[in-house]
Order: structure tokens, then sequence, then C-alpha cells
């Protein structure tokens, strides 16, 4: 059994991409629909299983029609998403960039590549929906004319990919929810979200106190917006909203209504035109002890309150087992066998950091040239002696965790290996973890088997700066090679899960920015600390600053300070630029006389 899985736009859409991504395309069956409120209206009818929605887009902002929706139909959300919109340019198979006489898709597509387009020097005109436009191509066969779109539009379509990534902005990620008709369960252990919709009469210190319900139990608050309602709609979801509960209404509105006066009359003598609903995200299951406390005080100071859904957050998709055989829950949850194969080359510091997380979710493995055989085995990984007996597990993702210095040896030593064993161990998502980005990359392209899969990335915190938790913290990546997509895109989900703030960017724009920010901090303390600066009796806040980082700095080892300077060009450019700095400041305070002189 296919879940039915319901989407607004044509065949190709991203949010029938963002479905793919969340649920895994052999899982569903996406069927699209014209409108928001066709869609809406198929799940409310049980024409379909599943509804997946965007609601919210970090450039666009909210897709009000949609907060709408919800409320118009009892539906629940039972899991979130964040769809990175990566946009393409697509055309007919054959045509040359330089052939290109004109740009179309949606508007706001247009709008987040204005700079590319207007590099390229086209013409752009709007079209009705971005996969619409390659429909548009194809079924027209339009010579000399490209869409921005999804590249699962260019599969769906049958159009070549001329340019990728072609958005102004990287971080233009969409959320989405997907919905349906019973609320989801969420096992313990699971972190969750629960989105909150409610309305109360105009009075002063009514948000105040809304909130102070969340903040009196130390529920964090990540979401709050307000959505004008027409008043006679608003009057009928309270009538609703009240009914169900069985009780009766203190507010003004059901006063009036118990006098036999329309409370949207009364309102609008009041010059009260506008209701609002506020719509809350709390980062909290309903029905823990805190977050049902605060809810149920809540509803006793609201005219209207409705849960819109308790899911788990970031991602993770649960709970779903009631639909059919093909439901998917995370690693972590699985009852017996965990359903990937992780080794860990490099079993060092950084390397047993990780692990002490993914031996919760994946199969792990490790091996290192020295022997943490003990330290494996209590975090639940199997050590193995050999590089090829790691290998012979038939990894599905193999982390190379050695230093900068030794990262292109190492892979001359895992590639021949590869290539002695074969029989598909080769066939690996191989992932470096190092700071420098470009090296990797060109190492790994250069001396893997062409079977391999690569991904760079570089998780930008450690034992220290992690030692609280994952929350917030970088990790940037980057898809190098891929045959296996899904085993790629369910690694880095991982790490979302975790709470990471996920970066995508090219390692070229990486090693660009690390060396102004990474090497720049390093050097910095590398130079103050042969000052030997020492504390003081009269400390400032900004010298306390710079010995807090020559501490930091001199805690790593300078083959790390050195990899970070040989293996980044930019890094040259950066001392050469920095040296410059001090010889021009040197010269402006020798060759300034002093004011009055």
């Amino acid at each position: 059994q296919k879940f039915k899985v319901a989407f607004q736009g044509e065949q190709g859409a991203y949010s029938e991409a963002a479905i793919f991504e969340l649920l895994g395309a052999d899982t569903v069956r996406p069927i699209n629909f014209k409108s928001f409120e066709d869609a809406f209206a198929a799940a409310s009818s049980n024409e379909v299983d599943l509804l997946m929605v965007p609601i919210e887009n970090s450039l666009g902002g909210t897709i009000h029609a949609n907060c709408d929706l919800q409320i118009q139909h009892s539906l629940f959300v039972i899991a979130e998403h964040d769809f990175r919109v990566r946009h393409s340019l697509l055309a007919l198979p054959g045509t040359k960039k330089e052939d290109l006489k004109k740009i179309i898709s949606h508007p706001q597509a247009l709008a987040q590549c204005d700079s590319y387009i207007a590099r390229s020097g086209m013409e752009k005109e709007a079209a009705y929906d971005t996969a619409g436009s390659a429909k548009l191509i194809r079924d027209g066969k339009l010579q000399g004319v490209a869409a921005i779109c999804s590249e699962l539009a260019a599969e769906t379509y049958g159009l070549e990919v001329l340019d990728s990534g072609i958005e102004d902005d990287q971080n233009n990620y969409t959320r989405f929810l997907l919905l349906r008709r019973e609320p989801v369960h969420v096992p313990a252990g699971v972190p969750c979200k629960t989105s909150i919709a409610i309305s109360f009469d105009s009075m002063p210190g009514a948000l105040f106190k809304a909130l102070s319900v969340f903040a009196l139990r130390d529920i964090d608050l990540t979401k709050i917006e307000s959505r004008p309602c027409k008043p006679d709609v608003m009057d009928r979801l309270e009538r609703l909203y009240w009914g169900m509960s069985g009780r009766m209404s203190t507010t003004r509105t059901f006063q009036r209504q118990a006098s036999g006066e329309p409370a949207s009359k009364k309102r609008c003598e009041e010059s009260t035109h506008f209701r609002y609903i506020f719509y809350l995200d709390i980062l909290a299951r309903a029905d823990e002890t805190g977050a049902a406390n605060a809810l149920k005080h809540l509803q006793e100071i609201t005219s209207f309150f409705r849960v819109l859904g308790s899911y788990p957050r970031g991602g993770t998709f649960t709970g779903l087992q009631n639909l059919g055989t093909n439901a998917v829950l995370p690693a972590s949850l699985l009852p017996s066998t965990k359903a990937r194969k992780v080794g860990i080359y490099g079993f060092g510091t950084f390397g047993q950091f990780i692990a002490k997380k993914m031996s919760r979710s994946f199969q792990l493995f490790a091996f290192s040239r020295s022997d943490y055989s003990a330290d494996a085995q209590m975090m639940g990984a199997t050590w193995c002696q050999s590089l090829e007996e790691l290998l012979q597990h038939r990894l599905d993702v193999l982390i190379v965790s050695v230093s900068i210095l030794s990262f292109e040896p190492t892979m001359k030593t895992i590639a021949a290996a590869m290539q002695r064993l074969g029989d598909g161990v080769e066939k690996t998502l191989v992932v470096d973890v190092c700071s420098t980005k470009v090296h990797p990359k060109t190492a790994m392209l250069s001396l893997l088997p062409a079977a391999s899969d690569i991904l760079c990335t570089h998780p930008m915190f450690g034992p220290e700066s992690g030692k609280y938790g994952w929350g917030g913290l970088p990790f940037v990546f980057e898809r190098i090679r891929l045959t296996d997509a899904p085993r790629c895109e369910e690694f880095l989900r991982w790490w979302g899960e975790q709470g990471c703030r996920m970066v995508d960017m090219t390692c070229e724009q990486h090693d660009k920015f690390a060396a102004g920010s990474q090497f720049v901090t390093h050097l910095t303390g590398r130079v103050l600390d042969r000052l030997n600066l020492t504390t003081t009796p009269i400390n400032t806040k900004g010298f306390e600053s710079l010995l807090q980082l020559v501490n930091v700095t001199n805690k790593d080892s300078f083959d790390l300070f050195y990899a970070l300077y040989k293996c980044n060009p930019n890094s040259a450019e950066q001392l050469q630029a920095l040296e410059g700095a001090i010889a021009d400041v040197s010269k402006q305070l020798r060759s300034s006389a002093p004011r009055g002189s």
C-alpha cells in the first residue's frame, strides 16, 4: 500500500519534491491539485491519506491562505519538514545557455533569482507555477525559453538542467506541514512541537496573560503570529468550540449572544471590525505535564482554542504505523535491526565525540591506527582490527575522521582497500569532517572509485562547544557525487534531527569564509600567545576576551593551525593582508603627531 498524499501545484513542484524528501519515493503516491482549497478538501473528505502544504518560507514569510484553511478544516499536523529550495534552469534537451532569450517561472522564483537573471541578460516572464513553467516548455516545445524550477520538474517533463543552485540567497527554506484527519501519537523521547490557534476578546493584557501560561512553566515559544478573521467566521468558530467543550462562555461575545444581540453587530458599533486568530508554536508535547497544564490554563482565558497538532519536530517521521505497512520510523525507534551501517575511520577525540550520539541511531563500526576497542565497546560500536574488516561490513556510510594533513594519504589507503576487496564495498557514501573543504573534496574525487558517493561536511563544533547539545550549531555540507541520493538525505536529516543548523554551501565558498574567520582567529590567538599575556588586577572585558582567545586556540594542535594555512589558499591571502594591516597601523602610529603639537 502506498499513501496517497495531496499537494498543490503541477507534478514536479517543490511540494512534491518535499513529499519524496520526507516520506521517501517508495512509500507514497503524490496527487496534485490545482488549489490549496481543493487539496485540503481532498484530505478532509478521505479522498487522500495525507496532505503536504507549505506554511512559511525563510524569505517570503508565512503562506497565510494555508493558516486560514487549517482552521476551516478538521485536520491535524503530524510532521514538519524544512525543505531547502534549490532553483534550477531547465530547457528543452540540446538547448545551450547562449541560445536562451527568455526565462519563465512563478513571480516568487523569478524574484529569488533576480541577480542571476540580470547577469544573463535574458527577458523574464511570470507564469502561474514553477513546475507549470516546465510543463509549458515541454507541451509547447518552446525554443530559446528556460524555466526556473526544481530538478524533479526536469525529470518529470523530460527537460535538461542547464544550471543549478541559481538562487540569490542560499538561505531559502520552506517549512512544510504534513496533515491528516487524526492526530499523531508520538513516542516518549522524541522532541516535539505543538501548534495552537487561539483568540480572545479585546481587553487590556489579554495577550500577555495568554503568553504567560508558557513563560511561567519555562516552555519555549518559537512562533507567534496574528491573522485577521471575519467576525462572522470567528463567531461560528467560537460557537463550535464552546459547543464541543460543553461549557458556557464567560466572554463578552457569549454574554451578548445570551441576550439575543448579534456579537458581530455590537463589535461594529464599538469599531472592532477585526477579529484576530493567533497562531503559536511551542517546543513541547501537548500531553507533557507542564504543557498540558499550560494549555488547560489557556483554554480558560480564550474565546477560541484549538490544538492544530502535536508532532515530531525537525523532519522526524513517526507514528504512522496504523496507515499501513510502509510507515517509516526514525532509526532510533526501530524495534530491532537498525537501518544503516555507519563506519568511522579515525576514532580519536572527534570520532568518539560523534560516535556517542550515532550509536543510538545506527549500527556503528570503528577503526583507527591506535587501539580504542575499549572505548568503542562502551559506546556500543563494533571495533574492527583492520580497515579491510571495517569495509567488509558493507557500510552504508564511511566517515573519515582524520587530520587534514593525513587526509590525502588516508584516502589513498581507503581507495586501494576498496579496489582490493571489490564485491560492491566501494558503493559507500564517503564523508569527510575536515575543517577545510576543497582539499578533501579534491582528494576524494581523484582517488575514490567512481561507484563511491561523496559528501563533504564540516560539523563546526566539537567536544567542548557541543558538550551541552548540538542545537543551533552549524553543520556545513555539500553533496559532491551521489548515485544513492535518499541514503545521503537520510544521513543529513539525522544531523538536523540532532538540532544542528544545516548550512548547504559549496566547498569553495566555505574555504573563503573559513580563511577570514577560523584562520584569522587561530592566527590572532597564536600571535597574542607570543606576547605572554597574563591576567592583571585591572582587566577589561575586552582584554579578558583576548586571554580567552589565546587559551582556546592553543588547546588545538599546531598541526591543525598549519593545515588551515597549507590546505586553504585563501589563508595565505589573509596572512598577507594581516601583515599589511599591522604594517599600516604601525606606520600610522609612528608618523602621526599628537593633536595640538
